[in-house]
């Protein structure tokens, strides 16, 4: 009975003795949950630090330049830039660089024509931050006659257009920048895709690309060609076909638009009236 009343009280006694552990568990795991909310709460506030940003493009030395900066971060990554051009449609990488960095910046540089351009830059690290700056209109190399958006074959087929136009007894047109952004855009489209057509590859007309400019008009008209060399020559071939000769010496036209690209080359004249 002893025995037994022993045994009982010693399985109390060994009851009793563990009491305080669970006890000690608990504070242990307090500590472990208050420990892990202080690492979450550092690693937040970490994530909040760190951060990508893209500064706005400008012009150096005759090229357009662009910089990601990645700071407040404490760990590495790599950092990437974009030097992006606005366009009607997809805006188009024209340069691009990244580099592995913990807090730093990185610079790409693009070559860049008189023509003005939109620029903008994107910058991003491979954990997923992103930044984006401002678009601005740059330009490089002194400005082309004609209102100092076209370049000198464009305002070389303008010149011999309108003189085409007099000798026909019709008033010369207005080299419009809107008109000459959307030929423009529509050369450097069909060279850098590698087609030939009033229709765009996303099926837009050249109503559609005109509008997108923000040119209002009654009514429009489009010459397009490629491989002529010269200005002279592109005009001539345009005079010496019927439905582009038609679309030149329409009186009703009031302004032009030409778009030039050196790959093909590619020529676009857009026409219109308001």
């Amino acid at each position: 009975m002893r025995r037994e009343l022993q045994a009982v009280a010693c399985v109390g006694c060994l009851t009793a003795l563990s009491l305080p552990a669970p006890a000690a568990s608990a504070q242990q795991t307090s500590h472990q949950q208050a420990t892990a909310q202080q690492a979450t709460a550092q690693e937040a506030t970490a994530q909040q630090a760190c951060r990508v940003l893209a500064l706005t493009p400008s012009v150096v030395r005759g090229t357009v330049r662009a910089t990601a900066v990645r700071s407040g971060c404490a760990d590495q990554a790599r950092l990437r830039v974009r030097i992006k051009v606005a366009a009607a449609g997809p805006d188009r990488v024209v340069k691009s660089g990244s580099q592995i960095v913990g807090n730093g910046r990185i610079t790409a540089k693009a070559s860049c024509g008189s023509t003005p351009r939109r620029y903008y830059a994107v910058a991003l690290d491979s954990q997923g931050r992103t930044g984006q700056s401002r678009s601005v209109k740059l330009s490089c190399g002194r400005p082309a006659a004609g209102g100092g958006f076209a370049s000198a074959p464009e305002t070389a087929v303008v010149t011999l257009t309108n003189r085409a136009r007099a000798q026909n007894g019709c008033r010369p047109l207005v080299h419009d920048a809107k008109l000459h952004l959307a030929a423009e855009r529509h050369s450097a489209d069909m060279a850098r895709n590698g087609y030939f057509s009033h229709t765009s590859r996303d099926g837009r007309t050249f109503g559609r690309r005109i509008q997108a400019t923000g040119f209002a008009f009654r009514s429009a008209g489009e010459n397009i060609a490629k491989g002529q060399p010269t200005a002279a020559a592109v005009v001539k071939a345009w005079l010496d076909s019927p439905g582009h000769r038609a679309n030149m010496l329409n009186c009703a036209f009031t302004h032009i638009g030409v778009g030039h690209n050196a790959k093909g080359p590619t020529w676009t004249q857009d026409f219109a009236s308001r």
